[in-house]
């Protein structure tokens, strides 16, 4: 039962370690920054395929010519992330163009469709730990390791928690003769 008691313990560990891994990822969202993964080569060598990259919704004046903007192509649809080439100020419409791409896009952003100003950085290879992460087996999965090392742990506790334990009942037996 220590094989399976060791087992289950290092593996809840890389559990810890992967919400630990999620919260970070996550963390930036109480600053209003939402993330988002990066699912083209468009934007390459800035946001590599599978990355995890930031948005936080800005005004009109504060988007800029060479700034990343996240918008969604059609109201409510798929968000892509660009570079700003041009800026309307009068129709408050943005040229967008990948950084890989040779043309710029087809169609001016409105800024209604606009998500956020992206952040220049982004977390490599984040957006596929995240995807798999997501899918229900690996949470139920995940979630299992860790009631059956609780389930282990209160089944089979240490040598030192069983003399722990003895010492405590002792001294209460010693208490109660006094």
């Amino acid at each position: 039962m220590n094989i399976l008691k060791k087992a289950f313990s290092f593996l809840s560990t890389l559990v810890l370690i992967a919400i630990i891994g999620f919260l970070l990822i996550a963390a930036p969202l109480v600053a209003g920054y939402k993330p988002v993964m990066v699912l083209s080569g468009s934007m390459e060598p800035a946001f590599h395929v599978g990355s995890i990259i930031y948005y936080k919704q800005a005004p009109f004046a504060d988007i800029n010519v060479g700034d990343p903007l996240t918008f969604y192509i059609e109201e409510g649809g798929a968000m892509v992330t660009h570079r700003v080439i041009e800026k309307n100020e009068e129709t408050q419409e943005f040229t967008t163009q990948g950084d890989a791409n040779d043309t710029a896009d087809p169609n001016p952003v409105a800024y209604s469709r606009v998500a956020g100003k992206a952040t220049p950085f982004c977390i490599p290879y984040a957006g596929y730990y995240v995807s798999y992460g997501k899918q229900m087996p690996v949470i139920v999965l995940m979630g299992a390791i860790l009631v059956m090392n609780m389930v282990i742990d209160s089944l089979y506790p240490d040598e030192k928690d069983k003399k722990s334990k003895k010492s405590k009942k002792q001294q209460a037996e010693d208490k109660n003769q006094q």
